[in-house]
């Protein structure tokens, strides 16, 4: 199949765009535009996860899988975890946003990917290829360009006035990129246990129904109980839908390839949240993030065709002759 050398990237790259589509619904959804309703976070949270508990259980027994895994004590309390990390992911990168300028904690967590990588070099045994930490290089850079952190620019000289951060904010925000990465290695560690990538969302989405409500009483936010009479419930059962397939893909993509190759894929959400934000919300932009985006585009395509043109190599080499 010509697509299989980059079937494991393909996945990530989806769940990308899945992530990235449910990003801009909770963003229109949290700002009370798309619903009466303004949603609080851990709401928007608990209402998501409930109806992907829904849909990933009833996928995983219409596919005769168990949905809680295999049997194993073992594996399914590092299941658990992986469930947990993914809560206080979402915990921490949500008080980071609350504390921090939002690109200052977008950049920080977005050091997960590269994170995931030494991870899986230093206990998994994995390779990180040259041209591969080249390309995370090459992307975070890129979400730095986009986002512009302010402490960054002030760094370099080009913003005069100095920031001052919350040190708990940054604390947060490098929390959330500790439990991605948590996640993501996780998933590799499992890879070869027969856990189906559907058993992986299951456990994030029992996790966050069974926290959420925890984290929404402790910041006190005020929720509203007859939301589930409300037009806005398609648009919750859409995001559901958009974060099951987008937890799936991400999980068969993490199962393929190595942890350095895949999460880079991640990149991508930032731009195709940039294109939305011009093509959906009709906000503006600069050059400068233009060329991050495309910094960004460019490693994508080349991710690809470097897997491609490897397998079409190996598979040369294999049908070469013994003697000529």
């Amino acid at each position: 199949m010509a697509w299989t050398p980059v079937l494991g990237l393909c996945c990530m790259l989806g769940g990308s765009f899945c992530f990235s589509l449910m990003a801009l619904l909770a963003a229109e959804l949290g700002s009370g535009r798309a619903s009466p309703h303004k949603f609080e976070p851990f709401e928007l949270v608990f209402w998501r996860s409930l109806f992907m508990l829904g849909i990933t259980l009833g996928s995983s027994l219409a596919k005769g899988v168990r949905p809680l895994g295999p049997s194993s004590g073992k594996i399914r309390l590092i299941l658990v975890f992986r469930g947990l990390c993914g809560v206080g992911f979402m915990a921490a990168y949500y008080y980071s946003l609350a504390v921090l300028p939002m690109s200052d904690a977008v950049v920080l967590t977005y050091t997960s990917p590269v994170l995931t990588a030494v991870g899986a070099t230093l206990l998994l045994g994995e390779v990180w290829h040259g041209l591969d930490f080249l390309g995370s290089g090459l992307c975070l850079a890129g979400v730095m360009m986009i986002s512009k952190p302010p402490i960054l620019l002030h760094l370099l000289g080009l913003q005069e006035e100095s920031v001052e951060l919350s040190p708990l904010g940054l604390l947060a925000a490098l929390l959330a990129a500790f439990c991605a990465t948590a996640v993501y290695l996780v998933i590799r560690i499992l890879k070869d246990k027969d856990v189906h990538s559907l058993v992986f969302v299951n456990y994030l989405a029992l996790a966050a129904v069974v926290t959420s409500p925890v984290l929404g009483a402790v910041l006190e936010e005020r929720w509203d109980r007859s939301v589930i009479f409300q037009p806005a419930l398609g648009l919750l059962f859409l995001l559901a839908a958009l974060a099951s397939l987008g937890e799936t893909l991400l999980a068969v993509g993490l199962k393929l390839e190595t942890a350095a190759k895949a999460t880079s894929m991640n990149y991508l959400q930032v731009v195709f949240a940039f294109f939305f934000q011009g093509d959906v919300l009709h906000e503006s932009s600069d050059e400068v993030s233009k060329i991050g985006a495309l910094m960004i585009s460019t490693w994508g395509v080349v991710a690809l065709a470097k897997e491609m043109f490897a397998e079409e190599e190996k598979a040369n080499t294999a049908n070469e002759p013994l003697l000529k």
